[in-house]
């Protein structure tokens, strides 16, 4: 039994050492293919790996972004710079280009205070941190129970604080990344009325404009957004939408 279990670790060891290889093999053909200015190839090569292969990799997105961004498509290279903010939010570099693309786009992004605050954190990391958080304060409060200690006192006040303030936080964090759809308008789009090219035009998005999708009806989204303070529904076609959230 030991022996077999030794040849399952070991084949699914060299699994992934060739599943690694063979992305290595296909992200150098694309750096290549874009240092030749062979940007649709690129794209053909990262959008592949994203798609079929199921990666989900912050350069992949940052060097995708770039080459749509070069071969003419502001809309998905702004779709694929903010999933790479996502996966790294503090990152000089992608903040640099999203703060670029959005400025070519004309867009304004305003932001809350808690947005403002929780961009500097992945949903990963703040995944990681919340159960050791929850630890650290429990392991305070008992030692206190035991032991009575004003410093252990103290530590567990802290801790109480530090949670009171991340707790609502970070689960504002998960619902924005999770339970809100929030997509990328991949082209300057007519938003209708209702679900179908036979209601009229009410408003229009720009290119690259992050919208909240509501609900679905067949080839449409119901998606909302912001405009001059105000909160704008309609409907857009689903090929003219690119989804944020992995």
């Amino acid at each position: 039994m030991q022996k077999i279990l030794g040849l399952i670790v070991v084949c699914l060891y060299f699994s992934v050492c060739f599943a690694e290889n063979t992305y290595q093999t296909q992200i150098v053909n694309a750096e290549e293919s874009f240092k030749k200015s062979n940007f649709s190839k690129a794209i053909e090569i990262y959008e592949s790996l994203i798609q079929i292969e199921k990666v989900n990799n912050l350069y992949i997105y940052y060097n995708l972004s770039n080459a749509y961004y070069r071969n003419g498509n502001l809309g998905k290279a702004i779709l694929n710079i903010e999933k790479a903010l996502r996966l790294a939010p503090r990152d000089r570099e992608i903040k640099n280009n999203t703060e670029y693309l959005n400025t070519v786009a004309g867009l304004v992004r305003q932001k809350s205070f808690p947005d403002t605050f929780l961009q500097y954190f992945s949903l990963n990391e703040i995944t990681a941190a919340s159960p050791v958080i929850a630890i650290l304060f429990l392991t305070a409060l008992s030692l206190f129970v035991i032991k009575r200690k004003l410093i252990l006192k103290k530590a567990a006040a802290v801790s109480v604080v530090f949670l009171i303030i991340c707790i609502p936080l970070f689960a504002l964090k998960v619902y924005n990344e999770i339970a809100v759809k929030e997509a990328i308008v991949l082209s300057t789009s007519n938003i209708r009325s209702g679900p179908g090219e036979n209601n009229s035009d009410i408003f229009t998005t720009p290119e690259g404009k992050i919208v909240s999708v509501v609900s679905k009806n067949g080839n449409w989204n119901n998606i909302k957004t912001e405009s001059e303070n105000k909160s704008l529904t309609g409907w857009i076609e689903n090929s003219a939408l690119g989804s944020i959230n992995a």
